[in-house]
C-alpha cells in the first residue's frame, strides 16, 4: 500500500477480519491477481530505502535475493481492493527453517494494530 488514502482503506475493509497467506518468494499467484500485484510492487521498492524488514526477526532485505517468503494480507470481505505486503527473509524461510507457528506469532503482532484483539484461525473449508 503506497497512499494515506489505501492504508486507510484497508484499516476500514480489515476491521472486521483478514485473509492471510504465506507463500514462497517465487510462487507466481497468477490466480490472484490482488495478490501478485501487491507482491510485485513491494518487490519493486526492495531496493529503496528504507529497506523492507523481515517480519519474523527484522533483518533489512535490500533486494529479492534475500527474501525467502511474502505474508500476504486483504480484509476477509467479498472483492478487497487492498493488499498488505510482509516478507520474511531468506534464512527464516530456508535456512532457519522457522515453524509456522513461529512465522504465525511473529505475523499476529505485525497485523494486531490492524484488527485489534483478532487472532488466527484455521481456514474453514466452505466447500462441502
Amino acid at each position: 500500500m503506497s497512499t494515506r488514502h489505501e492504508r486507510r482503506r484497508y484499516r476500514r475493509e480489515a476491521s472486521g477480519a483478514l485473509l492471510t497467506y504465506l507463500v514462497d518468494i517465487d510462487d507466481p499467484l497468477d490466480a490472484h491477481p490482488l495478490l501478485q500485484r501487491a507482491a510485485r510492487y513491494w518487490g519493486d521498492g526492495l531496493s529503496i530505502p528504507p529497506h523492507r524488514e523481515c517480519v519474523t526477526c527484522g533483518v533489512q532485505m535490500s533486494g529479492r535475493k534475500y527474501v525467502g517468503a511474502l505474508l500476504l494480507t486483504t480484509p476477509a470481505i467479498i472483492k478487497p481492493t487492498t493488499a498488505s505486503v510482509f516478507g520474511v527473509c531468506r534464512a527464516c524461510w530456508l535456512i532457519r527453517d522457522l515453524s509456522l507457528e513461529v512465522i504465525e506469532r511473529k505475523a499476529t503482532e505485525v497485523l494486531q494494530p490492524v484488527v485489534p484483539n483478532g487472532r488466527f484461525e484455521p481456514l474453514r473449508d466452505t466447500r462441502r
